[in-house]
């Protein structure tokens, strides 16, 4: 039996990802649910597969880890916490920019930094977070949330080489738009600013959750085994 460590809010992609690798029956999932006045803390599924530990954004994870069996190690890590903004770069000042690295990147740090001190990711693990497109691609009004994720996927390339010699991978999926995301205030504020014209240049349209949920446990499998340190692009089309 493997067990998946997965951190983040209540958010139809988390859900979607939970499901999906709860239907492998050799799986175990350990959720940190972080609390999000944007998403239901309750989920929608009931498993005995399943453990929930609450969370609030920027707690402490080491005592919270501490709560979980000392034996118990993870072959698989989902980072998929963070929040987004949108702000023209004359309103940015030093809160919201904290408030995002420290929910996009810094909390990500701390959960290795504590799972590799626990002893709690097994050799030959696989480690993802959830980016998004906005690392590589100038969006008007977003330069600190690309700058919070562009940080973030550098991370991944360094902890995947300090992590190689274990043998484990470490990746991130740059995402791009998400048709269960269209709703979300800070992606709306994104459309008003474009009229529209950016989700436009995705040209294969919204991705749904169904396909990030795929890649993730694919990626959590063990049907790969040689990619670490990459930023893998689903965005339909956009970066094109």
């Amino acid at each position: 039996m493997s067990t998946i460590l997965i951190i983040g809010p209540a958010s139809p992609i988390n859900k979607g990802i939970i499901e999906n690798l709860l239907s492998d029956v050799s799986r175990e999932v350990t959720w940190l649910r972080v609390a999000d006045e944007k998403n239901s803390e309750e989920a929608e599924f009931q498993s005995e597969k399943l453990q929930i530990l609450s969370l609030k954004r920027g707690e402490e994870l080491g005592p919270v880890l501490k709560m979980l069996p000392k034996e118990l190690q993870f072959s698989g890590i989902v980072y998929a916490e963070g929040i987004g903004g949108v702000r023209p770069a004359k309103l940015n000042n030093l809160d919201f920019i904290q408030e995002m690295f420290s929910a996009n990147v810094f909390q990500f740090l701390e959960l290795v930094r504590h799972c590799l001190k626990q002893k709690r990711i097994k050799a030959g693990a696989s480690i993802l977070t959830l980016s998004s497109v906005s690392s590589i691609k100038g969006l008007k009004s977003k330069s600190v949330y690309s700058a919070s994720k562009a940080a973030l996927d550098a991370a991944v390339r360094g902890i995947a080489a300090e992590l190689a010699p274990q043998g484990v991978r470490v990746n991130s999926i740059l995402k791009g738009w998400v048709d269960a995301d269209m709703s979300l205030d800070f992606i709306e504020s994104n459309m008003k600013l474009s009229s529209g014209s950016d989700f436009n240049q995705q040209l294969l349209g919204a991705i749904s959750v169904e396909e990030i949920s795929n890649l993730v446990e694919f990626m959590l499998s063990d049907k790969i085994r040689t990619i670490t340190g990459t930023n893998l692009l689903i965005d339909g089309g956009y970066t094109l």
